[in-house]
């Protein structure tokens, strides 16, 4: 597992947009799905004056891949609310940049690390750019650093050498030295853990040379935290961790499994365990430590209660007892109202239902379908033995006679699909189940009753801002959404968005700039009636019809295509809308293209064509997924029509967040649920390649329903194979504790 440990000892982010011994960058880098966010009191390029008001820097820095790091800079100064437009403002700033820094993955002698990096890209000016190079060497305590800047503006700090030395103190002190190429300063920092993933640092600085009218006393506050769980990168070619048969016979069933498997791969389960403890649920069992499994035979009915009592609905058993030398089959089809955040909480909750029961050495199988608007959209295939097996850390089971792989390795402990379309030898088994379990043969069967229209609730806010603008710092619209979902037939739903207007900024108010952007009373921001399906080989379509939001209504088609592995994904949006306020008619008619580079954690995506406001042109998108945390890099290129209000080319580059609100499993209310917002998501973004920074708005805009295709259906671009492969140690962790209650 590759998870981002104790991100704090070397994550100091400088108010210029690195991190840093001081205000000069050193070689280390956020960990890999590590992040901070720091705020200074200062701006090391520029003198504060005693008129200018308020001054200093806010940093939001990620580590998006081992060894890089992205820090967005907020840089500000004088009245914060003041219209930097009018002339009383002139002198003022609010500048919104990027840096970025990369780690060469070198090894060199002396623990020593190089980086080279580049701040503040972005915006109509660029204050403060400039291009370095730094090395950095651990003796003991010390951290040594040098290196070197190329500054391309002329109130860039790094300009020629620069060097730092860090003394680690203790476990939560540490002194700095440096010299940022224009003054030397003297410093201290504090850091304390507050929870296992979260720590408080708090740091003054005071500069010890007067070469510049940079502030003298230099404070910065920050917290760093870990996003989430990073995904082990799949690894095609890694030797298989089997579990191998100990003998034949009564022997299989009584110990199928090598005593512990090889201490390379042993991480996912101490990785379960670690999770379980830090949402402080029981530590996960092993095989050897789950509890007593109950005497009475499982049935139908007893599977389907315990489903229904895990979070499922719309359940559907069938159980075929052994015979004629085949194992017993259960075939299981539930639809998940508790786990809807994430479809491996849900499958993981499901496939517990099953095994506690079951037991460990059954040799039952299992072949279980997980539905959306009581359509399938993941499938699983085990036997208990092989489950059991699986949740300690193994890959393959010998157990799963019948279906080695070409090179005579044993087949899967756990298979997983998103469409059901499987592997041949794979696909002629089930074949032979599903004919060995006809209906005369089925023993037990159960229809799980209660209502088809099972009402969906996410409670969360709206959030709608404009940060670093000429008009104030920040600006904000806060609502209260009401999201709902009720299905009316398989595939068939209505889903909406209620919004009350609660608070806003004097720049969101009416006849203001952002006025339009914020809603003006309680009423719906979408309103619409969908229909999804399932189509053979890997191809899904849903029709959408009412209004997008508040002002367009219409309709649009989407379509996906999607490889069973994930890899690989290919969309296409039409759409006809109408505005209700000026009657003009938009038709956006886009293709889309996504390749997950590192399956489960990074993802690319461009998307070319017309967009909502008729706009025409493309976007480039870097995706990168911490647990259910998702960080999105974007570029946009769009130009409207000649004569229209949208004619001019604009470029912007930004970042959205995006994770889910709330508890991991709903709140059940009789034939209601209710839960947090699924993905709340907030970003900025910046103009680029223009001169001044005019407002301007709507420029790629993509028509996109709130639940679907994009979202339920393909979990948020996450239940392709190798995802849910690499995310494996996240599954276990479910599994395990659904298990352990």
């Amino acid at each position: 597992m590759a998870l981002a440990e104790e991100p704090w000892p070397t994550a100091q982010l400088a108010p210029t947009g690195y991190t840093s011994a001081i205000n000069s960058p050193t070689a280390d880098v956020l960990p890999w799905g590590g992040a901070g966010l720091s705020l200074a009191n200062s701006n090391p390029e520029r003198a504060r004056k005693r008129s200018d008001g308020s001054f200093g820097s806010v940093n939001a820095g990620f580590g998006l891949l081992p060894g890089l790091e992205l820090v967005g800079r907020l840089a500000y100064e004088g009245d914060l609310d003041c219209n930097l437009y009018f002339k009383p403002c002139a002198g003022g700033q609010r500048d919104l940049s990027v840096s970025a820094k990369y780690q060469l993955p070198i090894e060199l002698p002396l623990d020593t690390r190089l980086a080279v990096g580049f701040t503040d890209y972005g915006g109509a000016a660029t204050n403060y750019r400039s291009y370095y190079g730094v090395a950095t060497s651990t003796w003991g305590p010390l951290d040594l650093s040098l290196g070197y800047g190329r500054p391309k503006s002329a109130s860039a700090l790094l300009d020629g050498g620069f060097g730092s030395v860090v003394l680690r103190l203790d476990d939560h002190w540490a002194a700095a030295l440096e010299h940022d190429s224009r003054e030397a300063r003297l410093g201290l920092n504090y850091v304390r853990p507050l929870t296992r993933d979260l720590a408080l640092r708090v740091g003054a600085s005071r500069k010890l040379t007067d070469s510049t009218g940079q502030q003298a006393w230099q404070m910065n506050a920050a917290l760093n935290w870990v996003m989430g769980q990073t995904p082990e990168p799949f690894l095609p070619r890694r030797a298989p961790v089997v579990a191998p048969l100990a003998s034949a016979g009564a022997d299989v069933a009584a110990s199928p499994w090598s005593s512990e498997p090889p201490a390379a791969y042993a991480t996912p389960v101490a990785a379960a365990m670690d999770m379980a403890v830090a949402s402080q649920a029981a530590p996960p069992p092993v095989s050897a430590q789950q509890p007593a499994l109950s005497p009475a035979p499982l049935t139908a009915e007893g599977l389907a209660q315990a489903l229904q009592a895990s979070g499922f609905a719309q359940i559907s058993v069938r159980h075929s007892p052994a015979q004629a030398g085949q194992p017993a089959l259960w075939q299981v089809r539930a639809e998940s109202r508790r786990w809807r955040q994430s479809q491996l909480d849900a499958l993981g909750a499901a496939l517990a239902a099953w095994l506690k029961p079951v037991g460990a050495t059954a040799a039952d199988e299992l072949l279980l379908t997980l539905t959306y608007q009581r359509e399938p959209v993941l499938h699983a295939y085990t036997n208990a033995t092989c489950l059991d097996g699986w949740l300690q850390g193994w890959t393959r089971c010998a157990g799963m006679a019948g279906l080695e792989e070409a090179d005579g390795q044993p087949g899967r402990a756990l298979w997983l699909s998103r469409t059901g379309e499987w592997p041949a030898a794979l696909q002629a088994r089930l074949q032979s189940r599903r004919e060995a379990a006809s209906p005369e043969s089925v023993q037990q069967a159960f229809e799980a009753a209660g209502p088809a229209w099972l009402p969906q609730f996410e409670i969360g806010p709206g959030l709608r801002t404009a940060v670093g603008t000429e008009l104030g710092l920040f600006d904000y619209s806060l609502a209260l959404e009401l999201g709902t979902e009720v299905n009316l037939a398989p595939g068939l739903f209505w889903q909406g968005v209620l919004s009350a207007p609660m608070l806003h900024s004097n720049d969101f108010k009416d006849g203001q700039a952002f006025a339009g952007y914020r809603p003006q009373e309680l009423g719906f921001d979408s309103s619409l009636l969908s229909y999804w399906k399932a189509l053979p080989h890997g191809v899904a379509a849903q029709a959408s019809a009412g209004y997008i939001d508040r002002n367009y209504r219409g309709g649009m088609v989407e379509g996906l295509w999607m490889t069973e592995d994930g890899r690989w994904r290919l969309g296409a949006t039409a759409g006809r809308f109408e505005h209700e306020l000026t009657a003009v008619r938009q038709t956006p008619l886009l293709g889309s293209a996504r390749w997950s580079l590192v399956p489960g954690a990074w993802q690319l995506e461009a998307t070319a064509g017309r967009f909502l406001g008729g706009d025409q042109g493309y976007t480039l998108a870097s995706q990168h997924w911490f647990g259910d945390t998702m960080v999105r890099l974007g570029y946009r290129d769009s130009q409207g029509d000649a004569g229209t209000a949208m004619a001019a080319r604009r470029k912007f580059v930004g970042f959205t967040i995006s994770l889910p609100l709330g508890p991991k499993a709903a709140q059940e209310l009789g034939p209601v649920s209710v839960r947090g917002t699924d993905r709340f998501a907030w970003g900025l973004q910046t103009k680029v390649g223009d001169k001044d920074n005019a407002l301007t708005q709507g420029y790629g805009d993509q028509p996109r329903v709130r639940h679907g295709l994009r979202s339920d259906v393909t979990d948020y671009d996450r239940n392709g194979r190798d995802d849910m492969l690499a995310n494996s140690a996240r599954l276990r962790a479910v599994l395990a504790q659904q298990l352990a209650r």
